[in-house]
């Protein structure tokens, strides 16, 4: 490696770990504020709260490495600018060109380290987490029941509160509905009560007044069904425990795939959209042929011999007769409506899982693009301090970050495609980087403001 691309480098490594830290260190203020409550309130012990951070770490990295990329370019090239070293190299026959190919290298290398992490890291990591999410929310039934949600935190029981006090356990309009093997469910529905976890006995208590209980213990006899009134009632739940228990999810979403897991996935919805369309085509046919029939009858299938008999009299009435003959139709049309809408539905999976995709890949990339914008604004701004430049770099970041989310958002809408959704930023920033670069070699004006104030003026004397 030339003795100049290691001092570029060099420069460049100290503000990349220093905007990293920072980065990372607001990132992971904002995890505690998030689920600071969350774990107090369910009282999880201090070494699943560690692996929930470092799994959450996952997600955190593949937006904080690209990140850190600009401020570390800024600073460096702020810097190399400030103390006149550009100039030094420039007076040296070094373009601005081969001072940025070490950097390049080095981010293209970054790119593909990310692309591997996206695709191989990142989905476990985020497979890991959920399950981790989901156990959690199960460890204290009290505050997984929420108001006016089915919650189905409690192993054969599904409950359902209108109105919850957490301070007091007060609940009300409560519908309890007891899971049993081979058996109706036992329904418990009550104006209000009082919902307590007592930890000496695991128990979780529901204290009921004024209600009812429906249960049928033979689902084949409907004769044992009863219905019990009572103005007081006490359920206790055993076993209801806050120990953490471990499960593993098998199903994945679009997050925690990576992809080739996605790609196959979009294959098999296809091959089922091939399915319907075909469905779909052959209901039309044969409904059309059927019309056909009754309007040409030599071409309508002949009925047997045995069958050769007049058709029926159909009532004279009106309404009836055209009841009768609209009712095929309306059940084709329903029927194509239905299957279209599956069709839609696919087609909105397939766009998500097309988002998911080329965000694996454009997110890396962006890498790439920070340098080559970092580099030029910070040679322009050198002189003038590290507050302009870590301005660009916030304001071309949100700008990159709004494009990204708002192009997810229409992506998922179908509005456009998932490719132009994920690359469009890139393209956008990768050109407005080109007329920096370019006019930062030619030492000129990215945009003439001069040319402007004479077009002004000109207008101003023609008028």
């Amino acid at each position: 490696m030339h003795i100049l691309d290691r001092y570029i480098l060099k420069n460049h490594l100290g503000p990349y770990m220093f905007g990293l830290a920072i980065i990372t260190f607001i990132f992971v203020m904002d995890f505690i504020f998030r689920y600071l409550d969350l774990f107090i309130g369910k009282g999880v012990a201090f070494l699943v709260v560690l692996e929930f951070f470092i799994l959450s770490l996952g997600h955190m990295f593949a937006l904080i490495i690209p990140m850190a990329v600009m401020p570390a370019t800024l600073m460096a090239f702020g810097q190399l600018a400030s103390e006149n070293e550009v100039t030094a190299l420039k007076a040296s026959g070094i373009s601005l060109y081969r001072m940025l190919w070490p950097v390049v290298a080095a981010s293209a290398v970054l790119t593909m380290v990310l692309v591997y992490y996206q695709n191989w890291v990142l989905p476990e990591s985020n497979h890991k987490l959920m399950n981790l999410m989901m156990d959690i929310g199960k460890m204290k039934p009290t505050l997984e029941i929420k108001e006016n949600i089915f919650s189905e935190a409690i192993d054969g029981y599904t409950i359902l509160v209108r109105e919850k006090d957490d301070r007091t356990g007060t609940i009300k309009d409560i519908q309890i509905f007891e899971r049993k093997k081979g058996g109706m469910p036992t329904t418990i529905v009550a104006e209000r009560g009082t919902m307590t976890f007592r930890e000496e006995e695991n128990v979780l208590r529901f204290e009921l007044e004024e209600g009812e209980i429906h249960e049928m213990p033979d689902p084949r006899d409907i004769n044992t069904y009863r219905k019990t009134h009572f103005k007081h009632f006490t359920l206790n739940i055993k076993d209801t425990d806050r120990t953490l228990k471990r499960s593993d999810r098998k199903h994945r979403g679009d997050r925690e795939m990576s992809s080739g897991m996605m790609k196959a996935r979009v294959r098999e919805i296809e091959q089922s959209m091939e399915l319907i369309r075909g469905y779909m085509h052959q209901v039309a046919v044969k409904h059309t042929v059927r019309k056909l029939g009754t309007v040409f009858p030599e071409l309508a299938d002949p009925a047997p011999d045995d069958e050769a008999k007049p058709p029926p009299q159909e009532p004279k009435t009106p309404k009836k007769s055209s009841t009768r003959r609209n009712r095929p139709a309306e059940l084709v049309l329903n029927t194509l409506e239905n299957e279209n809408n599956v069709l839609q539905s696919n087609i909105s999976q397939i766009h998500r899982y097309g988002v998911e995709i080329h965000k694996k890949y454009s997110i890396p990339f962006s890498c790439i693009i920070f340098v080559l914008l970092g580099a030029p604004l910070a040679i322009r701004s050198g002189k003038k301090g590290m507050t302009m430049s870590i301005g660009f770099s916030i304001f071309f970041f949100l700008i990159y970050y709004i494009f990204l989310i708002s192009g997810e958002k229409l992506a998922d809408r179908k509005y456009i495609e998932p490719w132009i959704a994920m690359w469009l930023p890139n393209i956008i920033l990768f050109v407005t980087a080109a007329l920096l670069i370019y006019g930062t070699v030619r030492e000129t004006r990215t945009i003439d403001w001069d040319k402007f104030k004479l077009l002004k003026r000109w207008r101003g004397n023609s008028l």
